[in-house]
């Protein structure tokens, strides 16, 4: 699994929820993430712990180490917004580059 993309990801599901209006964990679809419940829970807790993300409250439940989780308005902070700025203008620029290297003799 490509963790970089998994993290974009559940950060634009996030963003987009939010501007949508939608609340509850069914936001995320672990098909389409490429990810477990369990490696959800780890990330989220990392993005709410890095200050990417907001409106979250971690639950720990007896005999499992990774606590779950309650979205409770979960939106992005300004770190997780130009973290998504960041990921899609480098991605353009990545793709403009192998582009040009196809067709630059």
């Amino acid at each position: 699994m490509n963790y970089s993309k998994a993290i974009f990801r559940i950060l634009k599901t996030i963003d987009v929820a939010f501007e949508n209006g939608q609340r509850g964990s069914n936001i995320f679809d672990l098909n389409k993430l490429g990810i477990s419940d369990r490696r959800l829970r780890i990330i989220l807790k990392s993005l709410y712990n890095d200050g990417y993300i907001d409106g979250i409250a971690f639950i720990n439940v007896m005999g499992d180490e990774i606590p779950n989780y309650k979205l409770m308005g979960c939106h992005l902070t300004v770190d997780g917004m130009l973290y998504l700025e960041n990921n899609s203008t480098m991605k353009q620029i990545y793709a403009a580059l192998k582009e040009a290297k196809e067709w630059i003799p």
